[in-house]
Parts: structure tokens; sequence; C-alpha cells
């Protein structure tokens, strides 16, 4: 989240106070106090210092929680447009994939004030390719198409779910009473061993290792424009409804930046958005069936 002006004066100020106060010290009472004095004041100091800068973190992790507030106006109106689709008589394949993509741009312009800066959303369709799942990426919110991060039959790389580890983990073990698979989450891709993602080739990072350094320069080799994802699956809400079979796809937001989103509060909220679009994926799949059943 970006700070003001003012957090940063503030800021500031309390480092040259701290440091005035450090070089006066020095200066006027040091000479005057035993080994002992000096300890206990240079202890107090570093004390200090800690608490000025904890006093700032604390600042900026409850003004971010804050700007949860503000975003409901965004989420409203992207509700809004899913509602849209049930109004039409006979909604066409075009208006529901035109809606959810309203829907991603109000979703990104929500979580994008809450982070300060751009959020990617995206919408991914399930199906079988055999007896294979694969996912298509069916709409995406207008920043990141504006970036080159392709739809539908534009990509030409096929998901399969075994090749990525998000979509993987949630439809692995969804039916897992014992495992949290409601969400995947992960803020450090770059330095993720283990993670998979059909973009990602298996020997971007070659096969030298830099012992200490490596995590160095994974981020700096790291190919993907996203660094932190937050990945629900799209089913219902209730838990009651909910198994594998009843998977409809996935709604995932992504970050450029690593250390993004926050699970305790986002996927609570994205867990309600999906049970919103459960029908509508439900209803765009039989638009789809019944054209290529009538071609």
């Amino acid at each position: 989240m970006k700070k003001t002006l003012g957090d940063y004066s503030v800021l500031i100020l309390s480092i040259i106070g701290s440091f005035a106060s450090i070089i006066s010290f020095g200066i006027y009472f040091s000479p005057h106090l035993d080994n002992q004095g000096f300890v206990g004041v240079f202890f107090l100091g570093i004390i200090s210092i800690f608490f000025i800068g904890y006093s700032f973190y604390l600042i900026a992790k409850y003004r971010k929680k804050i700007r949860y507030a503000d975003i409901f106006e965004e989420i409203n109106v992207g509700f809004t447009e899913l509602h849209s689709i049930d109004r039409q008589e006979d909604p066409s394949i075009e208006l529901i994939i035109q809606k959810l993509g309203f829907l991603c741009d109000n979703l990104s312009n929500a979580f994008s004030t809450i982070n300060g800066e751009k959020i990617g959303v995206c919408i991914k369709f399930l199906t079988f390719k055999g007896k294979r799942p694969i996912v298509t990426t069916l709409v995406r919110d207008r920043y990141s198409k504006s970036k080159n991060r392709k739809t539908g039959t534009a990509d030409n790389t096929e998901h399969f779910i075994e090749l990525n580890s998000d979509f993987q983990f949630i439809w692995d073990n969804f039916d897992n009473e014992n495992i949290e698979t409601s969400f995947y989450y992960e803020r450090h891709l770059p330095i993720c061993k283990d993670y998979k993602n059909s973009r990602l080739s298996s020997d971007w990072r070659g096969k030298v290792k830099f012992g200490l350094i490596d995590n160095f320069v994974r981020r700096k080799q790291w190919p993907l424009p996203y660094r932190s994802t937050l990945v629900v699956p799209v089913v219902p809400l209730l838990a009651d409804e909910q198994n594998q079979k009843a998977i409809r796809g996935f709604l995932c937001l992504d970050s450029s930046k690593e250390g993004k989103f926050s699970p305790q509060i986002d996927v609570d909220i994205l867990k309600g958005i999906s049970d919103g679009l459960y029908n509508k994926i439900d209803k765009l799949n039989a638009l789809i069936k019944g054209n290529g059943e009538n071609e």
C-alpha cells in the first residue's frame, strides 16, 4: 500500500529527532556518565527507535484494513453486472463474457485500492481434454489485457491442471476435509521452489545454484508478470454443496509485487463472489455446449 507524504514526513522527522538526540547525548551527557549509565541510555535509545519503526508499521497496516471499507461500491457494481445477466430473457455467450469482464474490472479496481497498485483479476473456465482437466482464461480485467496477457483462443498455451500448482492443489485435495483447499495463496512466487505453472519452463532457472544468494538470483530471473497470487475455486458458498465435481473454474488475483493480499480477509470476499459466479458459468457452459451440438 502506498504511503502518504505525511507518513514519510513523520518518519523522517522521527529519524532526525532520534539522531539529534544521540548526537546531543554524545556531546553533552556521555562524558558525565559511567559505563553502566552509558549502557542504560544506549539501551533506551534502541528501544525508542524500535517503537518508532513499529508505530509506523502499525499505521500502515491498519490504514490498509480501513481501506476495505472503500471497496464495497466497486464490488456492488460488479454484482450488478452479474445480476443483469439474470434479467435477460435469453442472454448470449457474448453478453455473459462481457459482463464477467466488467466484474473483473470492478474487482481489479477494488483490490488495487486496497493494495495501492494495480492488481490483476481473471476468471478461469474448467473443461476436460479427454480425461485431463484443463482451464482456459475466460476473461481478464482491462489493465491485464493491456499488458499482453491473453484470454480464450488467443492464448496458445494449454493450461492442464496438473501443470499448475495453484489449480492442482485445490483440485486434487478438494474433497479432503483434513486440508484447507478453499483457496491457494503464495506471496513469494519467485522463491517458491516447488511452484509449477504451464507458462513456466522447467529450465527457467538453469542447473546452477547460487547458495546463499540463490533467492536473490531467482527474483532477478523470474519470468512471469506476477509475483504473488491468490486463487479460489468457483463453487457454491455452502459447504454441503461443495465437492470436486462442483468446481466450475477459478477466480484469481495476482500482483507484480511480492507479499500482497490477505488470506484472512480477501479469501472471504472472493468466496462470496465465486458463489455469485457459479450459476453464470453454468449458464455459459450450457450455451457453449448447445452451440457445439447445433454446428
